[in-house]
């Protein structure tokens, strides 16, 4: 979408922006991991290579968008590792599936932003963080101009506390 020519007041974005007309502010960053509930463990053993997921109730998330299933982020050595993780269930939202993986029916790789308080309590715990490298950068960007309008401040600021609260307030033109 081109934010300029559709309108948008502010769009959040991953990866580093490419259109110069837009300023950019790093919100923080964040990992995708694969997690579970302690009592699946239990039950069913924790994988200790992305290999013994195979073994394993993976539960898959599909990008309402294209269809495709998300590939989890399995690296051995500085190379992606792919696998057709078998699947016990699929969503396209990530709701159900952190509420499949607290209620001990898999393992689900998940935006560790977005499950925060579950591994601060200990309902969700990650695996195979060894072989994980995911680090993805979550910026806000919005059309150029001297200064931020005051409702676009107080989102953009609300946004960074929200998501990442230890994140840095600086704001740089890309």
């Amino acid at each position: 979408m081109d934010v300029i020519e559709e309108g948008f007041d502010a769009v959040i974005r991953t990866g580093e922006p490419s259109d110069s007309r837009l300023m950019a502010r790093k919100l923080g960053s964040y990992r995708r991991i694969m997690v579970g509930a302690p009592k699946y463990f239990e039950q069913h053993g924790v994988p200790k290579t992305p290999e013994d997921l195979m073994q394993h109730r993976c539960l898959l998330y599909r990008f309402p968008s294209s269809g495709k299933v998300d590939q989890w982020p399995l690296s051995r050595a500085g190379e992606t590792l792919t696998f057709d993780l078998a699947s016990s269930m699929t969503a396209n939202t990530l709701e159900p599936l952190v509420c499949f993986a607290e209620s001990g029916l898999g393992i689900a790789c998940m935006p560790d932003v977005a499950i925060r308080q579950q591994l601060e309590i200990g309902s969700l715990v990650s695996v195979l963080d060894g072989f994980n490298r995911d680090h993805t950068i979550l910026r806000v960007l919005w059309p150029s101009s001297r200064h931020l309008s005051p409702k676009l401040r107080v989102f953009v600021d609300y946004v960074t506390t929200a998501l990442f609260p230890d994140a840095s307030k600086e704001t740089t033109p890309r």
